[in-house]
């Protein structure tokens, strides 16, 4: 069963063959890893990281080990190119942009600018803990807001919440580790009634891989309204978790808590890479296709044994495996898998990313001579 968590029909026969058809093309011009079928504890499948399997793009990588040869040169050119890609696809001005090692910079920049104002941080629970994590290394309170029992963000839970002490309000979307979104007109109206007591900060890790008519980015907010910021990572979809590239999409004045005068920590490789990824839709694409293939393998998982689950928007699964998550890990471990650790307060569910398709069914089927 689903908690708003709907089941989608397992592919099969010419659906399959389909998709397996547009994937081909896709991706005539890259270089797809093999599937890992005999993992070890060496060399695992990684299911437990939300990571992309598959890696940078081979334009990417080219673009990349190029770039590699002037490592030893500055690279401001670079950036402002870089920032140019961005504002057209996103449609921004380039002055409302900022580039970093990732989206990390961004999330901890913040809460420390909270820290700065002395004030307390407003979070829903669970959700990605950079912030949080962040916020109790600098001594900060922090009010976590439960999920709702539809287990997505609770935005009138939220409000009722906010004090005036709280200075940063933050949000993941999609969220992490319950893959639910928010629904994008409530959303804008929050973000824009909470920007005028606090910051509000909303990471969009995963907004590539939504394909729900319910979520729109908040980045258009950012041009009229100050104190909301929007972050975005490479690590996700681009595969660039290892390689560090991430964005920050705000109004100037809000910019500039979390960013210097320039940037001397971004490498060269880095810069190239994402210039070059973020043009290389044909990818995305396919990332996106093969993801879906996955996430098809462990939904029918889930029917089969009926499990309850959360409608994924994003690269993971999160599913009731009616016993604790450390014990499924503990037991695919002996299979070479690597699963999600622990999310209190719903220790018996379990978070899985997605991995190949040809590595989800191995995964699968090492859950079910497991449990099934």
């Amino acid at each position: 069963m689903t908690l708003d968590l709907t089941r989608r029909d397992w592919l099969v026969g010419g659906t399959a063959l389909a998709g397996s058809l547009i994937a081909s093309t896709i991706t005539s011009a890259q270089t797809v890893p093999e599937a890992n079928l005999t993992p070890t504890p060496e060399n695992p499948i990684r299911a437990g990281f939300n990571e992309n399997v598959y890696g940078p793009s081979l334009k990417a990588k080219k673009v990349m080990d190029e770039a590699a040869k002037t490592a030893h040169l500055y690279d401001f050119f670079g950036q402002r190119k870089l920032n140019q890609v961005i504002a057209k696809m996103e449609n921004l001005p380039g002055d409302h942009i900022a580039i970093d090692n990732g989206s990390t910079p961004f999330l901890e920049k913040t809460t420390f600018a909270c820290a700065i104002q002395q004030g307390k941080v407003l979070a829903p629970n669970p959700t990605y803990g950079s912030v949080t994590g962040t916020a109790k290394m600098l001594g900060l309170d922090i009010i976590s807001v439960p999920v709702g029992e539809n287990m997505g963000i609770d935005l009138d839970a939220m409000r009722s919440a906010m004090t005036d002490d709280v200075k940063l309000v933050y949000l993941c979307n999609p969220n992490n580790p319950i893959p639910s979104i928010i629904e994008k007109n409530s959303l804008r109206d929050f973000c824009i009634e909470m920007s005028k007591r606090a910051i509000v900060l909303v990471d969009e890790a995963y907004y590539e891989y939504v394909n729900n008519p319910d979520f729109e980015s908040m980045k258009s907010l950012v041009t009229e309204h100050k104190n909301i910021i929007v972050c975005r990572t490479a690590s996700k979809i681009h595969g660039f978790a290892g390689v560090r590239m991430g964005f920050a999409f705000a109004h100037p004045e809000t910019m500039r808590l979390i960013t210097g005068p320039f940037n001397l920590s971004l490498s060269n490789v880095a810069v190239a890479g994402a210039v070059e990824s973020y043009q290389d839709t044909e990818y995305q694409t396919f990332i996106k296709q093969k993801n879906r293939e996955s996430m098809d393998i462990l939904e029918k998982m889930f029917k089969d044994l009926n499990y309850e689950y959360i409608k994924s928007n994003s690269n993971f699964a999160f599913f009731n495996a009616g016993r604790p998550s450390t014990e499924v890990a503990t037991a695919l471990k002996k299979h070479g898998i690597i699963s999600g650790r622990p999310f209190p307060p719903f220790t018996n569910w379990v978070r899985m990313s997605t991995v190949k398709p040809e590595e989800m069914q191995y995964v699968v089927d090492a859950y079910r001579k497991e449990f099934g």
